[in-house]
């Protein structure tokens, strides 16, 4: 027999199954990169698309991964499953150098590359931007609120400043400007945003997940988070750092509208409440309690204004109760119990609920929780007016004199 008949053809099947299976799992990742996004939220900003094409990415890798190792699980299930009546042990196969080299330089190669990915979408995402709207956040137990500057300039003709508010008037002093704040985050599609995040007491977590960003609010120092919305719409702003019992109702808005125009809109009406502030202290404390500037809606029930928390006492009738259970407890007048409840709320503590409530005070702007005095009696106007018949129970011009005004 020749030396050419002694040659076999080369068997290239294991290397089209090679092939074939490799097809298979990078197709497979593919389609679970473009499935798992279709459960995500709207994306609402610039920087969403850029997370998510990075998620995408790396669903691709993870898929095919995935796929790789439950398959080879199912196969080997299979194919090296133990016959009938054999009950000895399986053969010791020693380790394989060449595929254990393979199986830890793969993986390092693709941690490279996300981590440089990665970092080129960090990069890009919280780089400054120009013409952006600066916006303050606070986290607080268990609300956010939001504070925009408004420059001196802004004033109507037809105001004078003496005529607004002690701390509006301290503020323009020191800095030509004052603030109005909302228990919702506004802009606008295209505007670049920057909100500076600081709390007031433990440590918060701000999240917007049709925005893409989470960051933490850490005591003592002011945080950033930047995006810049693409789609106008209402969207959820979450807590997602465990801050307490009341944790999970800490939510709020933002409000993104379609343009300029719109927002500015929502911005003048709101700045002309504190331009043209109501002369009934009642109206006034609700408008208060009602922007946010306060953390109240977080732990307390008021239906009024439509809050649900349930850490803090329920305000519903709490001037009744001011002017009944309450006084007859204190000796106090239903103005002064809600008066000093308030600035030394552990003094007062309501039974089955604990010393959570921050203790306003109304001396140091810059130190947490301020209260002006000219908020606090307006809330406390309003308080008195929680009662069945909507009457107010409590002596306004005691309530000032209490209060040193």
């Amino acid at each position: 027999m020749s030396a050419e008949t002694n040659k076999r053809p080369t068997n290239n099947n294991g290397y089209i199954w090679i092939v074939a299976a490799f097809v298979l799992l990078v197709f497979g990742g593919f389609v679970i990169s473009e499935a798992t996004p279709l459960l995500f939220p709207t994306q609402g900003s610039a920087e969403s698309r850029q997370v998510d094409d990075l998620f995408k990415f790396m669903l691709v890798i993870g898929g095919a991964i995935f796929l790789l190792v439950q398959g080879l699980l199912v196969y080997s299930v299979i194919r090296f499953r133990a016959k009938p009546g054999d009950t000895s042990d399986g053969p010791p196969i020693h380790g394989n150098a060449t595929l254990e080299l393979v199986w830890t330089a793969i993986p390092s190669v693709i941690v490279l590359v996300l981590v440089i990915y990665s970092y080129n979408v960090w990069i890009s995402n919280t780089a400054a931007k120009d013409n952006e709207q600066v916006v303050q956040g606070i986290g607080r137990r268990f609300a956010w609120s939001f504070t925009y500057e408004v420059p001196e300039t802004a004033i109507p003709d037809d105001v004078s400043v003496s005529d607004l508010s002690p701390t509006v008037q301290t503020q323009l002093e020191a800095k030509n400007s004052f603030t109005i704040t909302s228990n919702e985050l506004h802009t606008y599609v295209g505007r670049p945003v920057k909100v500076l995040l600081n709390t007031e007491d433990n440590q918060h977590a701000f999240w917007i997940p049709a925005m893409r960003i989470k960051q933490d609010l850490l005591a003592g120092r002011t945080t950033e988070a930047r995006f810049t919305p693409i789609e106008a719409g209402n969207y959820p702003i979450v807590c997602a750092e465990l801050c307490g019992d009341g944790h999970g109702a800490m939510r709020a808005e933002i409000v993104v509208h379609p343009d300029e125009e719109t927002y500015l809109a929502w911005f003048n009406d709101t700045a002309n409440t504190v331009f043209y502030p109501p002369e009934d202290p009642v109206e006034r404390g609700r408008q208060i309690l009602a922007s946010g500037a306060y953390p109240c809606s977080g732990c307390h029930t008021l239906s009024d204004l439509g809050w649900q928390g349930v850490t803090g006492p329920n305000l519903n009738g709490v001037g009744d109760r001011a002017d009944s259970v309450r006084a007859a407890a204190t000796g106090e007048t239903p103005e002064e119990y809600l008066h000093r409840s308030i600035y030394f709320p552990s003094e007062y503590l309501v039974p089955g609920f604990g010393a959570l409530m921050p203790q306003f005070q109304p001396d140091d702007p810059g130190a947490p929780n301020y209260m002006p005095i000219e908020d606090h009696i307006a809330i406390v106007a309003y308080l008195c007016t929680q009662t069945s018949t909507g009457e107010s129970v409590c002596d306004l011009d005691n309530l000032n004199q209490i209060a040193g005004q």
